[in-house]
C-alpha cells in the first residue's frame, strides 16, 4: 500500500487516517521532501486499532509506504534484544550517542528491545549522572510499538586498565529491572547484588568472553573473577557474553551446569565498546510465554533460562524441543533412567552453512552438518539416553565457534541434583583457592580490600565448601 500527498500550508499538519479491510498492514514508513530536506524518512508510523497518526512538515510532498515485515528466524513468542547497550564508552562528551538514534539503530538487527545501561560504578560510561535518573522501572518515552527502550544499569570499578581512584576486583555486573539506580562505590560485588535483589531486579555477570582456559592470575578490566563464588551462593540469575565470540565463555557455563547450578544465559553487544558494531550483533532471544510482551517479562525470561543467544546478529535461530514440548528453561522429571527424544530446528533468513551439535552434560551427543536458508531449515533428531540428572542444550557451530546457542532443558532423575563432573567442581575449588591466596595479606590482590576482606574471604570459603561437596557427590554418583 502506498499513500501520496502534499501539505501546501506553511505549517506542519497532523494527518490522521483509518485502515479498513486490510488486516496485514501494521505500519508505514513516511518519506517526504520539503524546502529543507530532500527525500527524508521519519520514524515508523504504527497502526493501532486500524488507525494511524503522523505529522507532515510544512510545504512537503509526502509518501506513506507500507512497511513489509522483515523475515525473522525465530518462532512467534520469541523476542530478540540487546541487553547491554551504552551511549558512550569513555570517549569525549561530543561522541555521546543521541537517544534519537536508538530506534533506527534497533532496526539494523530488527530488535524488539534494548537495555540501555547507565553506569552506576566508576562513571566511565557517560553521561552517568543524567542516565541514572532514567532508571525508574518504566519503558523509556522514545519506545514505539515493537521497539522497547528501557534504562537499567551496569556496575564496575575496573581493577586494571583505568585511572580511577577506586578499583574493585570482582567483575562487571548488569542489573535489569531496577526501579532506581545511583552511583555506588564498594569493594565487592556482593553488596551490589544485594542492592539489585532488594528491588527484585535480575542480576548477573557480563563479559564472560574474557575468560581463558586457565584460572586467572593477572587482572584486566573485565574478567568476572567472582562469578564462581556468587553462582555457588545463589546471588546471581544469569551470565552474559558480549563484544566478541569466545567459546571459553560457554565452557565456563557448562562447568556450572555440571555442578547443578542453574543460571540463565544471555548476550549483548556492549555498544559502543565493541568498536561500534551494530546493536544486536550479539543478541538474546527470549521466549515470552505469557502474552502480551513486556520488558519485565523479557527480563524474567533471561532469569528463567528461556533464551537462545546469537553471536552473528538477527539471522538464525535454534528451536530446541525435548520430548515434544520442553523448551529452554523447562525441567523434565523422570522417575528412573530413560531416553529422551530431542529435535532441533535450525532456521536462517540467509544462507548459512555449519554444524549443529546437541550437548548433554558438556559432551556432544549428536551432530548434523548442513546449510540453512529461508526456505529450507535443517533439522537434527536424536534419541538421548539419560542415566542421571542432566541438562541438554543445542548449538550451531562453524570454524570460529558458537554462532547460536540455546539455554538448557533440565532433566531430573529421581529428584536428584545434577552432579555431572567432579573435575568441574574441582576446577572451581582451585579457582577459589587461587583467589584466596591472591587476596590474603601480602598477596598481589590484597590492595583491593581495605575494610571488607574477612567478609569476602568467608564468602569464598562458603562457595569453596559447596564445590567440594559437589565434587564428592559427583565422584560417588559415578563410582557407586
Amino acid at each position: 500500500m502506498v499513500l501520496v500527498g502534499h501539505n501546501g500550508s506553511k505549517n506542519p499538519i497532523t494527518l490522521r487516517g483509518t485502515i479498513k479491510n486490510i488486516s496485514t498492514v501494521n505500519s508505514f514508513e513516511m518519506f517526504y521532501t520539503d524546502s529543507l530536506n530532500n527525500l527524508s524518512m521519519t520514524n515508523d508510523i504504527a497502526i493501532s486499532d486500524n488507525s494511524f497518526e503522523a505529522i507532515v512538515p510544512a510545504k512537503a510532498v509526502f509518501t506513506f509506504v507500507e512497511k513489509i515485515p522483515r523475515l525473522k528466524p525465530e518462532p512467534s513468542g520469541w523476542y530478540s534484544g540487546d541487553m547491554h547497550v551504552h551511549r558512550d564508552c569513555g570517549g569525549p562528551e561530543q561522541e555521546i550517542l543521541p537517544e534519537s538514534k536508538f530506534i533506527k539503530m534497533m532496526e539494523v538487527n530488527d530488535l524488539a528491545v534494548i537495555s540501555v545501561l547507565a553506569d552506576m560504578g566508576d562513571a566511565e560510561v557517560k553521561p552517568s549522572e543524567v542516565d541514572l535518573l532514567k532508571v525508574n522501572g518504566q519503558d523509556y518515552h522514545l519506545s514505539v510499538p515493537g521497539r522497547t527502550i528501557h534504562y537499567d544499569a551496569e556496575w564496575h570499578w575496573d581493577p586494571a586498565g583505568t585511572t580511577f581512584e577506586h578499583k574493585a576486583l570482582g567483575g562487571h555486573l548488569v542489573l535489569l529491572g531496577l526501579k532506581e539506580a545511583h552511583q555506588i562505590w564498594d569493594e565487592s560485588p556482593y553488596k551490589i547484588l544485594e542492592y539489585g535483589k532488594s528491588q527484585d531486579a535480575v542480576v548477573g555477570f557480563c563479559h564472560m568472553q574474557y575468560l581463558k582456559e586457565s584460572i586467572p592470575e593477572i587482572l584486566d578490566c573485565c574478567t568476572p573473577i567472582d562469578y564462581p563464588v556468587e553462582a555457588a551462593l545463589g546471588t546471581i540469575d544469569f551470565l552474559a557474553e558480549d563484544v566478541w565470540l569466545n567459546d571459553e565463555s560457554i565452557k565456563a557455563y557448562y562447568r556450572l551446569l555440571n555442578c547443578g547450578i542453574r543460571l540463565g544465559w544471555a548476550a549483548g553487544t556492549d555498544y559502543p565498546c565493541n568498536n561500534g558494531a551494530p546493536l544486536g550483533s550479539l543478541l538474546t532471544y527470549v521466549q515470552v510465554v505469557d502474552q502480551p510482551f513486556t520488558y519485565e517479562k523479557w527480563v524474567e525470561g533471561i532469569k528463567n533460562g528461556r533464551t537462545v543467544v546469537a553471536t552473528n546478529g538477527h539471522v538464525e535461530f535454534l528451536d530446541l524441543k525435548v520430548n515434544g514440548n520442553a523448551t529452554p528453561g523447562d525441567e523434565i522429571k523422570l522417575k528412573q533412567k530413560g531416553t529422551l527424544n530431542v529435535e532441533v530446528n535450525w532456521t536462517s533468513i540467509e544462507e548459512r552453512t555449519g554444524r549443529m551439535e546437541l550437548v548433554c552434560n558438556g559432551k556432544i551427543v549428536a551432530t548434523k552438518e548442513g546449510s540453512a536458508n529461508p526456505s529450507e531449515p535443517v533439522t537434527l533428531k536424536a534419541t538421548v539416553p539419560i542415566d542421571e540428572s542432566s541438562w541438554i542444550c543445542a548449538r550451531r557451530m562453524d570454524g570460529t565457534g558458537h554462532q547460536t546457542h540455546t539455554a538448557p532443558v533440565y532433566i531430573s532423575v529421581k529428584d536428584r541434583p545434577i552432579r555431572a563432573s567432579a573435575a568441574d567442581a574441582e576446577f572451581f575449588v582451585k579457582w577459589i583457592d587461587t583467589t584466596l591466596q591472591n587476596i590474603e595479606p601480602g598477596g598481589p590482590w590484597n590492595q583491593y580490600f581495605t575494610h571488607d576482606l574477612e567478609v569476602v574471604q568467608n564468602r569464598y570459603q562458603k562457595a569453596r565448601a559447596f564445590y567440594v561437596k559437589v565434587g564428592k557427590e559427583a565422584l560417588k554418583a559415578h563410582n557407586p
